[in-house]
């Protein structure tokens, strides 16, 4: 799950849990049960340490290295703690053995859920804290509990929760169909993110030099290290993913602790384009970036991943995101339309005017009028094709562009705001 002397720390990954055997009764109803039971029981052990181990932190005798760093050593397990037992357990137990309500309960909670993430992102430096102080410690409490697990076991529990939820989801939704099998996989979906949620916010706080506010680029969606073939040029970066930004980072291995991530460049994931297969490997793909003031020139970048499974989850959630922003392009090109008055149908001047009065006008936009006018509109966020002039654009084999179009307000001085947040430093 942890490590606690290796380079490389992984938070989150789900347990490896044989699925129950179920005979007799309904499996589905057993999983269910057993998901209820386990919850039971994980409720009363994150109130354990609350209640056993909590007071240990205001004894006199403190070591100092420990002193005022319950919140480092505990994490936010508290509030993970008055979510469960106030909300989440409450919930899960009105389901009656409904799959689908137990999808819905997940589902309600998607945002509680977040404090996982937090909790992983902390557990390092509570690991770390841990063995260097805290477990010495700690242990007079454990003998005085005569307990068989120490706190550093009780403060793995949530991690591993968090698999034992994914594990039971999935098993449901093998056994489901239709919209249950759709909400089941939603709410496992939702689990494995927070999972690997927590390592992103991890690896986010080692990247450095970086001029970037991260939190204003929308959720991170994935990370992972490639080989980048920029030329004739070849690098290992690691790539973030958000949703409004793609960021190039050098990884720097430091001996003894954990890597961090030197800061390189971003592009705008409005200006992003895709080819989905480079070569016949399956583990290559090619993302470029157009910039406004050059239409020719453009920056392209092969991505070799380690894996075949990596490169097609990439290129499935770019394509994804290309999509949406799509979608989002073309109601916010409708609304330009709406604002400025011209619409698919033709509009009648119903204003009435004793001295120049217009009956019944019809008054048709100009096709013309109309390309000028919403090519002006936009911004230097965009290098999607326009929908009037497709003159400008080449088509790529199995590739997708990015269609941006939103609005942005001119400066005084007539200059628009550049979308490209640095020039390439690979």
């Amino acid at each position: 799950m942890h490590s606690q002397s290796g380079t490389t720390l992984t938070i989150g990954s789900p347990v490896q849990i044989k699925e129950p055997d179920t005979t007799g009764k309904s499996k589905v109803a057993l999983i269910i049960e057993e998901l209820i039971s386990t919850e039971q029981e994980y409720v009363k052990s994150l109130n354990y340490v609350i209640e056993n181990y909590f007071p240990e932190m205001c004894r006199l005798d403190i070591p100092q290295a420990l002193r005022c760093k319950r919140n480092v050593i505990f994490g936010n397990i508290e509030k993970i703690a008055e979510f469960h037992s106030g909300y989440f357990l409450d919930d899960l137990e009105k389901c009656s053995g409904s799959p689908s309500q137990v999808a819905k309960v997940f589902q309600v909670h998607r945002d509680s859920f977040g404090l996982y993430a937090l909790y992983s992102k902390n557990k390092p430096l509570s690991d770390e804290l841990l063995q260097e102080h805290g477990n010495e410690f700690f242990k007079a409490k454990q003998l005085q509990l005569k307990d068989k697990m120490d706190l550093a076991s009780y403060l793995l529990k949530p991690v591993q929760r968090m698999g034992k939820y994914a594990l039971l989801l999935h098993a449901m939704a093998k056994r489901a169909t239709g919209s249950e099998e759709r909400s089941l996989k939603e709410a496992e979906e939702m689990v494995k993110f927070q999972l690997r949620h927590g390592n992103d916010l991890l690896t986010m706080s080692s990247i450095q030099e970086c001029d970037v506010n991260l939190k204003e680029q929308g959720n991170l969606l994935r990370q992972e290290q490639f080989v980048i073939n920029a030329g004739r040029k070849k690098y290992v970066r690691r790539v973030f993913l958000f949703e409004d930004l793609v960021l190039f980072s050098k990884p720097i291995h430091v001996h003894g602790g954990h890597d961090i991530y030197q800061y390189k460049c971003s592009y705008k994931t409005a200006e992003i384009g895709i080819t989905e297969n480079i070569g016949d490997s399956g583990i290559k793909f090619e993302i470029w970036f157009r910039r406004r003031r050059s239409q020719a020139s453009q920056d392209r970048f092969v991505l070799q991943s380690s894996t075949k499974a990596i490169k097609r989850s990439w290129v499935e959630e770019i394509r994804g995101m290309l999509w949406k922003q799509a979608l989002r392009n073309r109601d916010n090109r409708k609304m330009e339309m709406t604002v400025m008055g011209v619409g698919s149908k033709p509009h009648l001047d119903l204003a009435g005017s004793s001295v120049n009065r217009i009956t019944d006008r019809s008054v048709l936009p100009s096709t013309v009028d109309l390309s000028e006018r919403l090519s002006r509109s936009r911004t230097r966020a965009s290098i999607a094709v326009s929908s009037f002039d497709h003159s400008s654009t080449s088509k790529r084999p199995h590739s997708t562009i990015s269609t941006s179009s939103s609005t942005s307000s001119v400066g005084s001085g007539g200059n628009q705001s550049g979308s490209i947040v640095s020039s390439l430093n690979l």
